[in-house]
């Protein structure tokens, strides 16, 4: 049994994964948490590649902007993200983000 620092829920959201300047379109969230995120995406990664990623969660117009994260796994079971570290206002709207899902739904 995996024991998570963070808890991860289901989330929607899309968005696009930007890697060496070039966009991929993240074709559907499958679940997010404080410091990570699993998606699926046409995009080819790998264990250790850096990305950054633009989130549109819920109705909101604006995105989430992650810069750096890291592609901790990549296979059957979608593409696994690590956020290193965000801006103050961007961490902040996921926090709020991740307390109203929280409310409405358990962790996945």
């Amino acid at each position: 049994m995996v024991v998570r620092q963070y808890p991860r829920f289901q989330a929607t959201f899309s968005g696009t994964l930007f890697h060496q300047s070039h966009l991929h379109p993240i074709n559907r969230a499958l679940d997010l948490s404080r410091k990570g995120c699993r998606l699926e995406s046409p995009f080819q990664a790998f264990a250790g590649m850096k990305v950054d990623l633009l989130l549109y969660i819920r109705e909101e117009r604006t995105p989430i902007l992650i810069q750096g994260a890291v592609v901790r796994w990549s296979g059957t079971h979608g593409i696994g993200i690590e956020f290193q570290s965000l801006a103050s206002p961007h961490q902040e709207r996921l926090n709020s983000t991740l307390r109203q899902i929280e409310t409405t739904a358990g962790p996945s």
